[in-house]
């Protein structure tokens, strides 16, 4: 018999109607029978109905029925998705569907480009080629040429033109890490033949003077990515410790405290290991078919609180298409999540918590972004920052992230973030970069065969969590005999 059918029944064996908002007060004040007795001995003489403000008045105003230590608090934060492409979808791999994409891309890079005081006098390409002496230009890279004595050459373009801008010896480090199909400015000295000597490269960047945006109480979202049920690997018995922690089962009192004020989890992709994602996958699977992995990864779901909102979203294991990016899961999963507290969003996703940005995406691209600017995949935050560096996560076509070409660059980092969150290499990082808070959001599997072939360094069963009142982080380690909670990280 469920929690809402007792108090019910409670209620009726003593003669008294309960109004549904009353039950779900009692509810939120966690140990709802205990309360509910509590409550109706508190009067000489019982009502006949009790209404919502019968029971908030009476607990408000009553220290010694407070909620008990392992009751959760029940005042909601208000959660609404600002942008993904669930539902916007509209591309067909055409020509012109890539010539949207980039032109959108170029568009709104250039706008941000503006901003910055070295670009207020950006012109064409066009314009430059004509001009000698000093001009500032905007453009998406086209091509990096590397030469003898490690000269560089980059192609970029806009809408009017093409040029070639020349890297000297004193901007190679920078130049270095230069990716294609970027959108950057370039400060140099204009000459004949429409060489562009440079010298400074620009990138979009986070302002330094970012607002910040905090909640008006203590409360909680905690990360838990990667989870991969369906795999030999999963750590079951990590996951049970979790569960028992998010339910105030175990821990201090305050890393119960912590546990009692945490009011979302998101996750950030995949859920589930998958079928068929890397070569021999199937010897490392304990469930082979991707539903079942669904089922199952709901059976483990059905121990979070009720009271816990869930945002769910995709990654490269899970049942959605492979190219960012990725809408959120279609209704055959939906209907298997479909009795639990569950916000389905696409990938990457922003969403707002109280006045709190949240961008999360799982985090396909930080391997390419590894490979090209020279920075260890395990050390996602370094990759991370080089991201809200491009305002974008995304931007290199043909590697090994695939793209679609939606009318909409998804993955154009817009709107400012408060917190940024990824996965999908399995390690743990917290760091800041300009007041936006960066995290990479650990995994629930210990290392497979192919994993230690990709060089993919897994730091398991950690949970880190976000104070909304005051951007502190907190780690929770479950990968220990008893769960490990340094604070303010």
């Amino acid at each position: 018999m469920d929690e809402r059918k007792r108090v019910i029944e409670y209620f009726q064996r003593n003669g008294v109607l309960i109004q549904s908002e009353a039950v779900d007060f009692l509810i939120g004040l966690g140990d709802a029978l205990d309360n509910s007795r509590k409550f109706l001995e508190g009067f000489d003489e019982k009502p006949l109905n009790v209404v919502f403000e019968d029971v908030k008045n009476f607990f408000d105003g009553n220290s010694d029925s407070k909620p008990l230590a392992g009751a959760r608090r029940s005042r909601e934060i208000k959660l609404e998705i600002i942008e993904d492409v669930t539902g916007k979808s509209s591309c067909e791999g055409t020509l012109s569907d890539f010539t949207n994409l980039f032109k959108d891309r170029y568009e709104r890079l250039y706008q941000l480009l503006k901003k910055r005081q070295e670009m207020r006098n950006a012109i064409p390409i066009k314009n430059a080629q004509r001009r000698e002496g000093d001009v500032s230009v905007i453009g998406i890279v086209n091509e990096i040429r590397r030469g003898k004595n490690s000269h560089i050459l980059i192609e970029i373009e806009d809408e009017s033109d093409s040029a070639t801008i020349y890297i000297p010896d004193d901007l190679i480090d920078i130049a270095s890490t230069i990716v294609e199909d970027e959108v950057i400015g370039i400060v140099g000295k204009g000459g004949r033949g429409g060489l562009i000597i440079a010298r400074n490269i620009i990138w979009p960047d986070i302002p330094v003077n970012k607002k910040k945006h905090y909640a008006d109480e203590d409360s909680y979202i905690a990360f838990v990515s990667d989870i991969h049920i369906g795999s030999k690997t999963f750590l079951e018995k990590e996951w049970k410790k979790f569960i028992k922690w998010i339910n105030g089962e175990v821990g201090s009192e305050r890393q119960r405290e912590v546990a009692r004020n945490v009011k979302y989890i998101i996750m950030p992709g995949d859920i589930v290991d998958g079928v068929g994602i890397y070569p021999g996958q199937e010897n490392d699977l304990e469930i082979e078919d991707i539903y079942g992995q669904y089922e199952a990864l709901a059976k483990e779901m059905s121990g979070i609180p009720e009271d816990i909102k869930i945002i769910m979203q995709p990654g490269n294991h899970d049942a959605v298409r492979p190219a960012l990016p990725q809408p959120a899961f279609g209704k055959e999963v939906q209907d298997i999540f479909s009795d639990m507290n569950i916000i389905f969003a696409g990938n990457p996703c922003y969403m707002q918590i109280g006045e709190v940005d949240v961008l999360s995406y799982h985090g396909q691209s930080l391997q390419d972004f590894s490979t090209r600017i020279g920075v260890n995949q395990n050390d996602p935050a370094t990759i991370m920052k080089s991201m809200l560096q491009r305002r974008h996560m995304a931007p290199i076509y043909g590697d090994s992230t695939p793209l679609a070409p939606e009318k909409k660059d998804y993955l154009l980092i817009e709107r400012l973030p408060d917190i940024f969150v990824t996965g999908h290499i399995h390690t743990t990082a917290i760091d800041k970069y300009r007041g936006i808070v960066l995290i990479n959001a650990s995994t629930w599997q210990s290392q497979t065969d192919y994993q230690k072939m990709m060089d993919f360094s897994p730091d398991p069963a950690k949970v880190p969590i976000v104070n909304l009142k005051n951007s502190h982080v907190s780690l929770m380690d479950f990968s220990t005999h008893t769960p490990l909670f340094p604070l303010e990280v």
